[in-house]
């Protein structure tokens, strides 16, 4: 009870705790690697593993810029807003005539506001050669919303900056110590229960090193993948369709369905550029094929052959514990709940087989667990 309390307290650091975590545990085989292996000093394994981390994420970060920049640049814009006034257009012809069981429905509360803006953007483009007049208020209320917004996202940078300086700091003190930690760990382990705390340990290392470097690698080659057909089906933005998909990926079950979402509004507003004469209608719904099949296939071929048997979970399980853990620490939560209840399961499933007297790990294949004794 004390522990939750404590965690219930520390909820608003939990995030930062966590993907400090995540990045002290990615880092940390490059550090025994070279502490142990090359017998580099402790403090210059750590140093080079970080500036590592920092190189990699730098470069990362310029060619997602690069490519989500050529990505937009691609966009017809103009083209995209006549695709989204014509669809605005289709919406407002169907739901004045809507008919349901004979009985025409009432939809202007909805209908009007659309209708007023599809009819003041066709006056404004006919005026003054489509030239737009802006006032000095207009232009006053203008310069002061970008002034603000460019102080808030000043400051939404700054907090950024901040927090990614704070994580590396943890996640390099949670490698220093590691080893004391390990140390204490093993402390801790009641006398005859060596073995078992061992192989505990090892499990659990197996859970979150497959999980995530599993999800990782599974977000990736997903992420490419989404990538290199919307490219060849014509989708404007495909490069920026597939970063989306190799971002959300990370998420269990609702991630990439979630990421579908942009590439099927992408599809159905701006139409394939392979395929010009194609009705936008029929390609958004080529579009939302190619994320059906794209899902199957890493959630059926991808996931298992890159995660193995890391984590076994049934749906249900994994669903809620996406809900609560999205409640508890926002969107690092829903990254991290899966490994946390898996864990958990094996520690409920170790206990049980104490109290019936049963030795777990030597039931392992039995219950889902494998063990490597050697």
């Amino acid at each position: 009870m004390v522990f939750a309390f404590a965690i219930w307290l520390a909820r608003g650091a939990l995030p930062i705790l966590a993907v400090s975590g995540i990045v002290a545990f990615l880092v940390a085989p490059m550090v025994r690697f070279l502490h142990r292996r090359l017998h580099w000093p402790r403090w210059l394994a750590l140093l080079a593993g970080y500036v590592a981390v920092l190189v990699v994420s730098l470069a990362l970060i310029a060619i997602l810029v690069i490519g989500i920049t050529q990505s937009l640049s691609g966009i017809d814009m103009t083209a995209m807003q006549d695709s989204v006034r014509n669809v605005a257009q289709w919406f407002v012809d169907w739901a004045n005539g809507l008919v349901i069981f004979g009985v025409h429905v009432d939809m202007s509360e909805v209908t009007a506001p659309i209708q007023d803006w599809l009819s003041s953007g066709a006056s404004s483009g006919g005026a003054s050669g489509g030239g737009i007049k802006i006032d000095v208020n207009a232009l006053q209320s203008l310069l002061g919303g970008a002034f603000n917004s460019i102080r808030t996202v000043a400051g939404i940078v700054t907090a950024m900056v901040m927090s990614a300086l704070i994580t590396m700091m943890i996640a390099i003190y949670l490698n220093a110590d590691s080893e004391r930690f390990h140390s204490w760990i093993q402390r801790m382990v009641p006398p005859g229960y060596e073995r078992d705390g061992a192989l505990l340990s090892d499990e659990t290392g197996a859970i979150w090193r497959g999980y995530i470097y599993g999800q990782l690698i599974n977000s990736l080659i997903t992420g490419i993948m989404v990538f290199i057909v919307l490219a060849l089906v014509g989708v404007q933005g495909a490069f920026l369709m597939g970063v989306i998909m190799m971002l959300f990926n990370m998420i269990p079950t609702f991630g990439p369905i979630i990421a579908a979402f942009p590439g099927v509004i992408a599809a159905l507003v701006g139409g394939s550029t392979r395929w010009p004469d194609m009705n936008n209608l029929l390609f958004g719904l080529i579009v939302a094929a190619i994320y059906v099949v794209v899902v199957q296939a890493q959630a059926n071929v991808i996931a298992p052959k890159v995660m193995g048997r890391a984590v076994r979970l049934s749906p249900v399980i994994i669903m809620l514990s996406l809900i609560v853990g999205f409640n508890v620490a926002g969107l690092v939560g829903s990254l991290l709940a899966v490994p946390v209840v898996a864990t958990a399961k094996l520690m409920i499933s170790y206990l049980y087989a104490k109290v019936v007297d049963r030795d777990l790990f030597a039931e392992g294949r039995e219950i889902g667990i494998e063990v490597d004794d050697g």
